[in-house]
């Protein structure tokens, strides 16, 4: 089967099977499982394009572990109170698993909105990203912006504290000041750069600054940057201008997880 990849993660072998052989009756390949563990196993042997989870009391969890190796669109099979018992995410719907149909139908929908464009919310809510700033006040400005977007931020203060979060990895995005105690913005920028080629690493580098000019933009982008944004701008032209280098990152990423061969299993 070619099409698309559904992973139920349900407790019930039952209904586990029945989803599945639904779900395969409309093109869907699924795979089933009872836990988090075999569910994580699943997801290192190949890619999936929907993830279901039983929304019990690990339900959090286990959407937190799957979707940090998984960016598809995912689904609580459970009732309105048990999803809010289990503390589902707001992006994540909810379906009740003893509507079977109701739970296919859903899923196809979900699956079928995968092909619209990404909206600016869909690519921030799967982003990591790292602002470099000096100024406390605009680090925590910049942060309350992007979290409100649903991404994920780390905030640095100087070139010390953004190499160390860098070294921890995960990240999608720098947001880097081009005024910096110690070094300037193109120099950081440059060590960024040799640091993300020297790891294999695809994160996005983004100067944003109050010093516009084209001089400045000409440096910053021979230093590495992927994009130059001046603060004098709305904040819609930065999140518009990160969802389309993110965009791209995605595309990419997501090409090759379907490219890799399947891990062989133990």
């Amino acid at each position: 089967m070619s099409g698309p990849r559904a992973l139920i993660v349900i407790a019930s072998q039952t209904q586990g099977l029945l989803l599945k052989l639904m779900l395969e009756e409309q093109g869907i390949e699924a795979s089933c499982v009872e836990t988090v563990e075999p569910a994580v196993a699943e997801l290192a042997r190949r890619p999936f394009d929907l993830l279901m989870v039983e929304a019990d009391g690990e339900a959090a969890r286990t959407l937190t572990e799957l979707r940090r190796r998984c960016p598809a669109p995912a689904m609580l099979l459970g009732s309105a109170e048990r999803a809010a018992e289990a503390g589902a995410p707001a992006d994540v719907q909810w379906v009740d698993p003893a509507d079977s149909q109701g739970v296919v139908q859903q899923a196809m929908a979900l699956l079928d909105r995968r092909n619209a464009p990404p909206t600016v919310s869909d690519i921030l809510q799967r982003a990591r990203i790292l602002v470099v700033d000096d100024s406390a006040t605009y680090r925590e400005f910049l942060r309350a912006e992007l979290e409100e977007d649903g991404c994920h931020v780390v905030a640095a203060r100087n070139a010390d504290e953004a190499v160390a979060a860098l070294e921890d990895g995960g990240l999608d995005c720098v947001i880097l000041d081009l005024v910096m105690p110690g070094t300037s913005g193109t120099q950081l920028c440059e060590r960024f750069d040799r640091f993300r080629r020297r790891r294999g690493l695809f994160f996005q580098i983004v100067i944003l600054t109050s010093q516009e000019g084209d001089d400045r933009l000409t440096a910053s982008l021979t230093a590495g940057a992927d994009d130059f944004v001046g603060k004098s701008q709305p904040m819609d032209i930065l999140k518009i201008r990160l969802m389309a280098l993110l965009r791209r990152k995605y595309m990419v990423e997501d090409h090759l997880a379907r490219l890799s061969p399947p891990m062989p299993s133990a």
